[in-house]
């Protein structure tokens, strides 16, 4: 199901794109705030550090994929934190303009909540597989994740730029361990591995989840350079 044309329009006119520079934060944990992203260019780590020093990266969120569904529907703080991985670019739509339209089309609260309601279907499924999959079995599993945008794309992408530390930090787990894992799965022959990228040379398409109801990135980031005068990019 598709995103309603008054909706892209609308987040559109109330969004504005925000550029980032290597490692710097979109939002911190528990930062007040609510509001929409959508990334456009490069990529976010979304992640928390504990009292230790520890990171753990919940996701890496590319283009097409939107997130801050949570804090836009409870307004309540962020849960993590959101980080640009390379020079990145994101279309935020805030939460103070967003809610009072959304307020006055309740229609379309239905969307927000669709949004939410995947991301809850991925982190009850990476739950399960904690319980009943091997680590090489998690991680194929994640790659894959990434790689069909977390349900978010028809077409998974075939090679996916997730560097060795970042699938450490990912699945909680040390540099080494990850390293022999990804070398017994590319022994298998189910991955191939490059310079900071995973290759997943599937024979068939990768099974996901039905789309979420939010526009494409390409009629958004159209329509909003067409709002704001720049020349229109296809994406």
């Amino acid at each position: 199901m598709s995103c309603p044309p008054e909706l892209q329009v609308a987040l559109v006119k109330l969004s504005r794109l925000i550029q980032l520079r290597h490692g710097q934060a979109l939002f911190e944990p528990d930062e007040k705030g609510s509001g929409l992203c959508c990334v456009v260019g490069g990529s976010l780590l979304v992640s928390n550090v504990n009292e230790e020093g520890k990171v753990h990266v919940l996701a890496q969120v590319e283009p097409c994929q939107w997130m801050g569904e949570i804090s836009t529907l409870d307004s309540g703080p962020r849960a993590m934190g959101a980080y640009a991985n390379g020079i990145t670019e994101v279309l935020f739509v805030p939460g103070d303009a967003l809610e009072p339209w959304l307020n006055q089309h309740p229609q379309y609260w239905r969307h927000i909540g669709i949004l939410a309601c995947q991301k809850l279907r991925g982190a009850l499924d990476s739950l399960q597989e904690i319980s009943f999959l091997s680590l090489e079995q998690r991680i194929l599993k994640r790659l894959e994740r990434v790689a069909t945008g977390y349900g978010s794309r028809v077409v998974p992408a075939k090679r996916v730029k997730v560097p060795q530390e970042v699938i450490a930090q990912m699945m909680g787990i040390s540099r080494q361990s990850a390293n022999k894992a990804l070398k017994s799965l590319e022994e298998m022959g189910l991955i191939s591995r490059s310079y900071g990228a995973v290759e997943l040379p599937q024979k068939e398409p990768l099974p996901v989840h039905i789309p979420i109801e939010m526009p494409q990135i390409g009629c958004v980031v159209r329509r909003f350079k067409r709002v704001q005068g720049e020349p229109e990019t296809v994406f």
